[in-house]
């Protein structure tokens, strides 16, 4: 038994167990992590009042073999978690996580190698304090996979170079698989969906010479038409997709968007990648941030895809928030409207560490600065917040969190934290933190983490066990579920708050 277990083990505390959802729904079963949570409901029927899903990805190389197998990952989450639990009469939003687009990187024939690296099964030899190291081997493996689009991009694009040339190159890969994926079944399930991708911006073209150029060549007939960049330039973009085509033209996985952001800003890593940042001044940044009014309801969204959430900024009186949201972009949200803010994440770092920033050793407690903080700081009016974690290791590099819904004024008896927070730690944590620690009761739904709270030490062993390469029996088996909410305007401060399904 690995050291993390014997601890637990002799603590008698019991690790959350894998394969907890039952039955799942038939052909489901070979896609779904090993170690699952039922959906955890935070219910509030009433007319206007949005469903969400929010839903805890684990990403894995075993389900991005083929652009069906990524397929069926995402089909099953829905219909495992979401289908059973629709709303009738009312909008049902279905959250997942930043990257979500970023698996579809490893599918076919092209992303074999890479998928090795992802899993382990190869690739460079790194130190153990070196990340991403790991994951640049990945990326290197791809470019050199996808060699045939990075030679034509490299003839027509300007600027084409970087580490950003893989996002450029698998284009129609990424589209046909995230993108195409997401707006089939939402319009298939009447759904409206949400999920981010590392994406140029990009025409579908027919024409001959492009399908020799950019089509998969596992694909058999070969495709008709094929997704192409037209720019060499990378965004972290969400996209929300809605249950039916609200433009006749343009791409057709893109047709039944009704709202996308670019991020900005970004953090060192993605800059470090060569990603570009959303724009933050001028009338482009106000149309980036612009909430998306939910038809039936009185929500307006608003998307902060992980750093964004956390930048509030202090700017002086008489300064317009929106007059660069790179600094400012939690209030230009605000003043923009927005009442609900959805809040996807891909947090790379173990969740038992420190927080990006190197400001915090105890990750929970900062995060508390973003999916807390929106529903609880005076000087910005959101009444809702909704984190949904992307979970499992890519290579060398951990993901890592608890998914969580918030909503402001929330007077509850019940009050929960993240793991780890049930007390401020004098000379470990930073005194801006000092007002999240404790039991909160803001929070309506928080998934459990792999093990129930304890001390950060006995925290930190269970999170050195699921890093990569720790040969332990808990390594990667981070916990898979999703939380549900009904989400009424005005909220309603009285009801049940902390649902958490320990």
């Amino acid at each position: 038994m690995c050291p993390a277990l014997v601890v637990v083990a002799l603590m008698g505390l019991a690790l959350l167990p894998p394969r907890a959802l039952g039955a799942a729904p038939a052909g489901c079963a070979a896609v779904a992590a090993h170690r699952t949570h039922p959906a955890i409901e935070a219910l509030d029927p009433r007319p206007g009042a949005p469903r969400i899903f929010a839903m805890q990805y684990k990403q894995e190389a075993r389900n991005v073999v083929s652009l069906g197998r990524f397929r069926t990952k995402i089909d099953c989450m829905l219909r495992t978690y979401v289908l059973p639990h629709l709303a009738r009469s009312r909008p049902n939003v279905v959250v997942f996580n930043e990257d979500i687009g970023l698996a579809a990187l490893g599918i076919g024939s092209r992303g074999r190698v890479a998928r090795d690296v992802i899993a382990h099964r190869g690739g460079p030899s790194c130190h153990p304090d070196s990340e991403p190291c790991g994951a640049l081997g990945a990326i290197s493996a791809l470019t050199a996979a996808y060699s045939r689009p990075v030679t034509a991009y490299a003839r027509r694009l300007r600027g084409f170079a970087g580490l950003s040339r893989i996002f450029v190159a698998a284009t129609d890969t990424t589209a046909r698989g995230f993108l195409a994926t997401f707006s089939a079944l939402a319009k298939r399930y009447r759904l409206y969906m949400i999920g981010s991708g590392d994406l140029p911006a990009f025409v579908q073209s027919r024409t001959r010479a492009d399908r020799d150029a950019f089509a998969d060549p596992d694909l058999r007939p070969a495709p008709k038409s094929v997704y192409v960049a037209t720019s060499p330039r990378v965004y972290n973009q969400v996209f929300m997709w809605g249950p039916r085509d609200v433009r006749r033209r343009g791409p057709d996985v893109l047709r039944n968007v009704v709202a996308s952001n670019r991020k900005v800003p970004l953090t060192a890593l993605e800059l470090a990648l060569g990603l570009q940042p959303g724009p933050s001044r001028g009338p482009a940044a106000l149309a980036n941030l612009r909430p998306f009014a939910l038809p039936g309801t009185r929500a307006r969204l608003g998307f902060a895809t992980s750093l964004p959430a956390f930048t509030y900024g202090e700017p002086a009186r008489g300064v317009d928030p929106c007059g660069d949201t790179a600094r400012y972009y939690m209030r230009c949200l605000d003043e923009l409207g927005a009442n609900f803010v959805i809040q996807d994440e891909a947090n790379p770092g173990a969740w038992t560490g420190p927080d990006g920033n190197g400001i915090e050793r105890w990750q929970p407690l900062s995060w508390m600065s973003s999916t807390y903080r929106a529903v609880s700081d005076p000087s910005v009016h959101f009444d809702y917040n909704v984190t949904a974690m992307m979970v499992g290791n890519l290579s060398d590099l951990v993901f890592d969190g608890q998914s969580a819904i918030t909503q402001r004024g929330l007077a509850g008896v019940r009050r929960c934290h993240y793991i780890g927070n049930r007390a401020f730690v004098a000379g470990e944590d930073q005194a801006m933190f000092r007002r999240y620690a404790g039991a909160q009761a803001g929070f309506l739904a928080l998934a459990p983490w792999v093990v129930g709270d304890r001390s950060r030490a006995a925290l930190r062993r269970v999170g050195s066990e699921l890093a990569p390469g720790s040969g332990s029996r808990l390594e990667n088996d981070y916990v898979e579920t999703a939380l549900i909410a009904d989400l009424p305007f005005p909220v309603d401060r009285r009801r049940p708050g902390c649902a958490s399904g320990r």
